[in-house]
């Protein structure tokens, strides 16, 4: 959606998560008492933060705007709880930090 701050905007945030994994084989069969090997790999594009005000959104878009922002909002508030090593990292503020936590 246009906006008077961004002519191309895809105004959401998108994730994509990839998971591997591999069961260590002894002879033909799988063992699962065997540890399995597994990783994750995680790529994010935020959709960036604006002011409502200064990109003249309205109806519909300037709801999208609010939504991305609380969303921004609580990212920040989990990266920020993981730096300083607190007790509780609010993840269940927003469905963004929901799916980051796996």
């Amino acid at each position: 959606a246009e906006t008077k701050m961004n002519k191309m905007s895809s105004r959401s945030h998108t994730v994509c998560q990839v998971r591997i994994s591999k069961w260590l084989v002894s002879g033909s069969e799988t063992d699962s008492s065997i540890p399995k090997i597994s990783s994750r790999l995680l790529v994010v594009d935020l959709a960036g933060s604006e002011r409502i005000k200064k990109s003249g959104v309205e109806g519909v878009h300037r709801k999208e705007a609010t939504s991305i922002n609380k969303s921004l909002l609580a990212f920040g508030n989990v990266v920020n709880a993981l730096a300083t090593k607190k007790a509780h990292i609010p993840v269940r503020e927003s469905k963004l930090t929901r799916v980051l936590e796996g």
